[in-house]
């Protein structure tokens, strides 16, 4: 008796394989955003795919106390609208499906910047933009200072994947805030560059996510 009432709570404690949630739920069509996926049963084995692609550097599952397994990896590339997500362990398959999936959302023409990181930088520091639109052979980055002046000449960037996350080797300028733009072949800013003095409308003025500081002693 005691053997199958341990076997009964021990079973009551066990969810089984399933993927539950993923963050974030959404990210642009050119992919390369990386996904946190949380469910049950996770093993070393898991894979996962978006839209019926492949889930790429995908890292191996750690156990959180609140949600049980988590792992993470990047999004391919995908179209407009939600996609399901299915998670693979052990030979299970679980999907997420409908509004429970990843939104891909559209890129807007000119392109767009989520991040830009490191931001205090060094001259020869390895610059990472993520974002959309970002075409490393027909883009380029361009610096501005406080003054609203070119620094230095236009930056040629390196895919590091797609058109989703681009870099470039931070130049030799002097000290202070630069602001980053991409521009196209032509010299046109496409997105980024220097803030617009804030007015009472401006309920999120914020262009942070477009500078690099350059300081003495940046690492």
């Amino acid at each position: 008796m005691t053997l199958l009432l341990w076997a009964a709570l021990s079973g009551c404690n066990d969810p089984g394989f399933a993927a539950v949630s993923i963050d974030p739920i959404y990210g642009w069509v050119d992919g390369c955003t990386t996904i946190q996926i949380s469910g049950h049963g996770f093993g070393d084995d898991v894979k996962a795919t978006v839209g019926g692609n492949a889930v790429t550097s995908v890292a191996l599952p750690t156990r959180d106390v609140d949600v049980g397994y988590t792992f993470a990896g990047t999004v391919p590339s995908g179209k407009h609208g939600y996609a399901d997500i299915s998670v693979t362990s052990g030979g299970a398959t679980s999907t997420l499906t409908g509004t429970a999936g990843y939104y891909y959302v559209e890129c807007p023409e000119t392109g767009a910047i989520n991040t830009v990181g490191p931001q205090q930088v060094a001259a020869g520091d390895y610059v990472t933009i993520v974002g959309c639109g970002l075409e490393a052979t027909s883009r380029k980055v361009r610096l501005f200072d406080s003054a609203g002046v070119q620094a230095g000449a236009d930056i040629t960037l390196a895919s590091n994947c797609g058109t989703g996350k681009v870099a470039f080797a931070a130049p030799s300028l002097p000290d202070g805030t630069y602001y980053l733009a991409v521009v196209d072949d032509a010299g046109n800013v496409l997105v980024g560059g220097q803030c617009a003095p804030p007015d009472s409308a401006d309920t999120a003025y914020s262009c942070t996510e477009y500078t690099l500081t350059y300081a003495a002693g940046a690492q």
